[in-house]
């Protein structure tokens, strides 16, 4: 066969589809490599707005954080830019604003994260903005007939106290042999060192009711940290106990605190007459006596005891009716010169909440038949004219003169509830009572015993009250 040469033309073809083909792979890895660069840079900026999302959402948490350590929730957010992270490659920052919502348990939070890159930057390269929504609720542990943050202690006079729930933080503690807990359920999650690590100690019985509220329970449940000392049943169950004892997981109450603000948003207004809906008219006095049921700030809206109120402070209750119309907030001590005798009454079912910034001193108290419930709450001092009588404190003082029948009010002290020999006229005759510290020393049935509803609506009254987030959004 004879040898035919490659044609010139056909070797030029060669050389230019090779450079073709070089040409788009060199134009698709640039096209990939830019295309890799973008998207890097993307990523880049997708996590460094994600990092300005996540200071916002620092600024909202520390905002909830500041509003459960302030009792009056008063935080209104940062003055100025928090840093929460800075570096050699970016500055993160939040500032937040925190303003009234709809409701006294509601609160919007509003906070914007920045991203600074470099952290020198005068601008922030980044910005999330975010809306929170908190609200306040109670805790899972429910109010107790008789709860205490301290201590609960019965004196010797005492002959029978009837509660459906007793719940301390510390301890029981019985001074008579004679003297009955009559309880469906008893709650201790301290002890008293002094004796022998008694979660319920001293002398005295405990008694399973003849008959229980809550569905199918046979027993009385003594659920304690450490030692029952009263026998029977100590830690043993038996036919009428059960007990567990030496329990190390019990839930302590972190707070009773209930801010006016809960139940007192921005439309109740001071008083048309001041703290005179007390201390003027016939009776029985509506609180309030003029203008909208929202006039019930005695004498403003503001915390501690005001020397405008009552006699510089101290508000003396005549022995009369108090027809409560509406959630009251009171700036005095009620009746600190002298003990009152009032009788406060309910015309609807909804509970009704009376916030006094001082101490409370009655020598009995009443409800009118047909009351709904009444809170009667306490944010004063523990008076130190009490202290011979009420040895654990008494901010709420309960006295002995006249018999007291007031199965709808419910008593709770920001410090000490004391009962001095105090007599009852009814059975029920409180709904509870609730302190830092309880000291019941009662008149024994005269003509009844302390017996506490054990029917009330105990959800009204809110323990270890928080901030959490409800609702979040991004603006």
């Amino acid at each position: 066969m004879k040898y035919q040469p490659t044609n010139k033309n056909q070797r030029g073809s060669l050389i230019v589809s090779i450079l073709m083909v070089m040409l788009f792979l060199f134009i698709i890895v640039t096209s990939l490599a830019v295309l890799a660069d973008s998207n890097l840079s993307r990523a880049k900026g997708r996590v460094l707005l994600l990092e300005s999302q996540y200071a916002a959402e620092s600024g909202a948490d520390a905002a909830i954080a500041y509003l459960n350590s302030d009792p009056n929730s008063t935080y209104s957010g940062t003055s100025s830019e928090t840093t929460i992270l800075t570096n050699n490659l970016y500055k993160a920052t939040f500032s937040t604003t925190v303003v009234a919502g709809a409701t006294g348990d509601q609160k919007i939070i509003t906070s914007t994260g920045r991203l600074y890159q470099p952290a020198s930057a005068a601008q922030a390269n980044y910005t999330r903005k975010i809306e929170v929504i908190a609200q306040r609720t109670a805790g899972s542990s429910g109010i107790s007939g008789i709860l205490s943050r301290n201590i609960i202690e019965l004196q010797s006079g005492v002959k029978n106290v009837y509660a459906k729930d007793l719940y301390v933080n510390g301890y029981i503690n019985m001074n008579k042999n004679t003297t009955n807990i009559v309880a469906e359920n008893i709650t201790a999650a301290g002890k008293n060192t002094g004796a022998s690590n008694c979660s319920i100690g001293g002398i005295g019985n405990l008694i399973k009711p003849g008959s229980f509220v809550t569905p199918g329970q046979t027993k009385t449940k003594i659920t304690i940290a450490f030692n029952n000392c009263i026998n029977p049943p100590g830690n043993t169950s038996n036919a009428n106990f059960d007990v567990l004892a030496n329990q190390t997981n019990i839930d302590k109450v972190q707070s009773t605190y209930i801010p006016w603000s809960q139940y007192m948003d921005s439309s109740y207004q001071n008083s048309v007459q001041n703290c005179n809906d007390w201390t003027s008219g016939s009776f029985p006095r509506t609180i309030p006596s003029t203008g909208n049921t929202k006039k019930t700030h005695y004498p403003d809206n503001g915390s501690n005891i005001s020397s405008s109120c009552g006699n510089s402070g101290d508000l003396s209750l005549a022995t009369g009716q108090y027809n409560i119309a509406d959630n009251v907030h009171i700036r005095a001590n009620l009746c600190a010169a002298t003990a009152c005798t009032p009788t406060f009454y309910n015309s609807n079912s909804a509970p009704k909440y009376i916030f006094v910034e001082g101490s409370i001193n009655f020598d009995s108290l009443q409800t009118a038949a047909g009351s709904g419930p009444i809170i009667l709450i306490s944010y004063g001092a523990d008076p130190a004219s009490k202290t011979s009588i009420c040895p654990l404190g008494g901010a709420i003082y309960l006295g002995n003169n006249g018999n007291t029948s007031a199965p709808a009010v419910y008593l709770l002290a920001n410090n000490g509830v004391c009962l001095d020999k105090t007599k009852f006229n009814s059975s029920p005759a409180l709904a509870g009572l609730s302190g830092k510290n309880v000291y019941i020393a009662t008149n024994p049935g005269t003509p009844f015993d302390l017996k506490l509803d054990t029917a009330f609506d105990s959800s009204s009254v809110p323990i270890n009250l928080a901030w959490h987030a409800a609702k979040y959004r991004r603006l």
